[in-house]
This record gives C-alpha cells, structure tokens and sequence, in this order.
C-alpha cells in the first residue's frame, strides 16, 4: 500500500495524508446533509452523553461503529460495481502503528485531498491530525467502500488491490440536543474510481442505514450546482429538490467573486420500503 517514515506525530498524519493521497489525481465527491424531522431518542443520542452536543461539524473522535447493532444485517454488505470489481461497504479499520494498513489515514487522506480541490465541500482548511479528522468524520457512523479481491476491472486496463479504498461516507447528526435527530451525511469517491457507481452505491447503503439508525428523513442542504454528477445522482435515488441557496460558495475554479448555488434535497426515509436493499 503506502509507505513512509515519519518522526513526529504531527509530521506523521501530514505526511501519511500525503503518501496516500498522492496517487488520487482530482476527486469526485458527494456530499449531503440529511435531516430528521420527529424528534425521538434515537441513534444513542441521550441528553445523559457527550454525543448529543455533536454536530455537523464537530465531534467526540471515535471509531465509526456508533450503534452498530442497529445496522448488523447489511454492513458489511457485498456487491459487484458495473465493470466488474467486487467490493464490500464496511467499517473503517484501524491498525495501530501501522500507516501502510491504517485505514484512518486513508480516509484523512481522501478528505484532505478534497478539501484542497475545494469544489464539492465547504472545507477550506486540512485536518492535520487523524485525532481531528475522526471528530468530524468517525464521531457516528462511518464506512469504505473496500475492494474486496486483487483483480481487473472488467475491460482488463485497470486493477485493484484487495483492501484497497474505493470511497467512504458517514451518517450523524446535524445538529445538537433537541435537534440531533437532524442527520448528516458526507460522501467521497477516489479518483480512480469515478462513474463506477461507487457514489450510488454509498448513496443507496447510506438510505438503508440512516432508516435501520432511527433517521426518519433526510436533508442534504449543500450539493452545490456546479457538482453536476451529485446533482444527478440524488435526484435519481429519489431525493426532492427542495431549497435553492444563490451564493452560497466560492470554490475553486470559479471566476472571481463569483459564488456557486447550493440546493436542498430532502428524502422522506419513512417512505424507503422496509424490504429496501441497496
């Protein structure tokens, strides 16, 4: 996978960041913020825990199995992409001491990388250490998409490594207390991997999972105009253009002073059949 030596901690998560990152090109990414609209005790999220406080953009650091017993019968969940290549939808994992193995670093990595293209995330400031990157991305629920077998694609012009990282995506709340049952959603594809429908497949795994957590609907309120593959997406799995935001970003590529539109997609969960598989 990747190799580096590196002496501080800090120097570590930067460089570790970097050797993952440094094969990936330009990213395309998805992102959502997904709301619930009946306030329950759901998702573990009791006013006795830290966790309630959580937001969109904060968090306790943690591990991305936050109830995992909820979502037992479909993570991990194996499937087969249109060229061929079989993957897995699971939990990140976590090897101590280990950059090469670490799937923290890789998805620090993914995000960094992101951030820095600067036109599908609001982000305009790198995480530089994994402890900071799992408060946003592990505080809840998290996973990868994850190849599953050494293998070409099925054209025989591209292969994968078994454990390799296609995408990732998290499920959590939106905001704090009274509201936390507002869920939010972050999605990214690797480069590598595009028009693949690796982003359909966290799309349609994200849907099962934020239900089976207790979610009753969702919100995705920055999918930015220019983002016209995730645009597409989610209006194909069904979300509803709900919201329009002018001015809402200025990322990069744009003219200057220019600032991109951001929708509002909403997906009423407790429509999604219980039957449903992604």
């Amino acid at each position: 996978m990747f190799r580096c030596i590196i002496p501080s901690t800090l120097q570590r998560n930067r460089a570790a960041a970097k050797a993952i990152a440094s094969g990936c090109g330009g990213l395309q990414t998805l992102s959502a913020t997904a709301v619930l609209l009946d306030r329950r005790a759901i998702c573990g999220l009791s006013a006795t825990t830290n966790r309630s406080m959580t937001t969109a953009y904060q968090g306790i650091p943690g591990d991305g199995k936050h109830n995992a017993h909820l979502i037992s019968d479909i993570i991990p969940f194996q499937t087969t992409l249109i060229d061929g290549r079989r993957v897995e939808v699971d939990y990140f994992r976590h090897v101590e001491d280990d950059i090469e193995e670490d799937e923290y670093y890789a998805g620090m990595a993914l995000m960094n990388l992101i951030i820095r293209e600067g036109r599908s995330w609001p982000f305009d400031q790198e995480f530089e250490s994994v402890d900071d990157w799992r408060g946003y991305f592990l505080s809840h629920s998290a996973f990868v998409v994850r190849a599953i077998n050494n293998e070409m694609d099925s054209s025989k012009k591209d292969s994968s490594r078994s454990g390799e990282i296609l995408g990732c995506f998290y499920v959590k709340p939106n905001y704090p207390g009274r509201c936390s049952h507002v869920c939010n959603g972050g999605f990214i594809t690797a480069p590598r991997f595009r028009r693949l429908g690796v982003g359909r497949l966290m799309g349609r795994v994200f849907l099962r999972a934020a239900k089976d957590l207790g979610y009753k609907s969702s919100y995705f309120n920055l999918v930015f105009k220019s983002n016209v593959g995730s645009v597409l997406m989610w209006e194909s799995l069904g979300f509803e253009r709900v919201a329009v935001l002018e001015n809402a970003a200025a990322l990069e590529g744009m003219e200057e002073g220019e600032l991109d539109t951001a929708y509002g997609y909403r997906y009423d969960l407790e429509k999604l059949p219980d039957n449903y598989r992604p």
